[in-house]
This record gives C-alpha cells, sequence and structure tokens, in this order.
C-alpha cells in the first residue's frame, strides 16, 4: 500500500519538493515522500541497520532527504527504491531505457522482495509510470522531427531560482530547473567547458 499511496500524491505535495542543479549537469529531486514505512520487515531491517552503523549514522541514512538523482547526462538514480535507469539515446528517433534493481546487502528477504514487486510496479509495459516516461520520449522526439518551432521550452519558473555556491534551487518542485541545467551544461560542454 505505501508504494501505492505514492502515485496518488497531490500536486501540491510535489510543489513542495525542491530540486537542485548542482555542477556539471547533475541534478536532484529533494524530498522522501514517506516512503519509510513502520511494517515488521523494516523494522527488523533498521535493527540490522542500527547493528552496523549504530543508532545515529542508520538514522542519517534512512532520513536522507533525496528522492532522485539525476547524474548528467543520462543516468537517473532512485536510492529509496533501491533502482538506477539509464537513459541512452541510440539515434534521432531511438532512445534504449535500462533499468538495474539493487538488493541492499543484509537486508532482511522481505525487503528485497517488496522492492521487486516495486520495481515491476513502475517499470512493467503497463505501468503508469514508466509507459508515461517512454511515451514522453518519444513525444518530445515527434516534436523535435517536426516543421514546428525551433526552440523546447522550459520556462516554468524561469528566473526564480536562487544560486548559492556553485548550485541553483528551484522555488517549486514543478520548476523545470532539472531540464534547464542540464542543457545549459550540454551547451558548455559544447564550447568546450564544463559548468
Amino acid at each position: 500500500y505505501h508504494y501505492l499511496s505514492a502515485f496518488t500524491t497531490p500536486i501540491y505535495k510535489w510543489d513542495g519538493l525542491e530540486t537542485a542543479g548542482h555542477p556539471f549537469g547533475h541534478c536532484m529531486l529533494q524530498g522522501y515522500m514517506g516512503l519509510r514505512p513502520t511494517d515488521p520487515d523494516t523494522l527488523e531491517y533498521e535493527a540490522v541497520m542500527e547493528k552496523a552503523y549504530g543508532k545515529e549514522r542508520t538514522e542519517e541514512i534512512l532520513t536522507t532527504n533525496i528522492h532522485h538523482v539525476l547524474v548528467y547526462p543520462c543516468l537517473s538514480v532512485q536510492s529509496p527504491l533501491q533502482q538506477l535507469r539509464a537513459v541512452r539515446p541510440l539515434g534521432p528517433n531511438k532512445t534504449l531505457t535500462e533499468i538495474w534493481h539493487f538488493r541492499l546487502k543484509g537486508a532482511p528477504e522481505p525487503i528485497y522482495r517488496r522492492s521487486l514487486q516495486y520495481y515491476n510496479l513502475v517499470n512493467s509495459p503497463s505501468t503508469m509510470i514508466n509507459a508515461d516516461d517512454l511515451y514522453n520520449f518519444w513525444r518530445c522526439q515527434q516534436g523535435l522531427e517536426s516543421e514546428g518551432g525551433d526552440w523546447v521550452s522550459f520556462h516554468r519558473n524561469e528566473g526564480q531560482d536562487h544560486h548559492k555556491d556553485g548550485v541553483t534551487t528551484s522555488v517549486t518542485g514543478l520548476s523545470e530547473l532539472p531540464m534547464r541545467h542540464m542543457f545549459t551544461a550540454w551547451a558548455d560542454y559544447m564550447k568546450g567547458g564544463a559548468s
């Protein structure tokens, strides 16, 4: 249930998250989204972690405020969900998406099984998540091949970002900052630099 409930998250909760753009095009969606249940399997895993790391370090690990990390140019890491996804452009009209799932060292078997269920829930052909992503990739490719405008718009919340110590943060989780940030890095790489 706790995984399915994330799919019913109201828009204002997504709006409350924050995106951050780091040097060289890397980005993060900050916000754990309450995926830390208190069922017996999870509590057993927390006990295993406390034995290995101590209470303070375990709490530090489990309260890390990251939902999604984008490693420039095309790697997506969702550590709370034990998933890594690579999006590889093969040509102007083809994209290969590879998804890996990880078993946590020392974690009880039910933790792995539950994360596999979520993995299938998110990445199966009939899912509303990965199918939507793949459809978006296809629509972008169709748009770029069309006779439409020469520009791709990522203007949502443009000019409202905060900049400090080389990190750019958004005012809302619905900002298109990650796309602007990655395209800015791409333009810098094309000019022989990086930011």
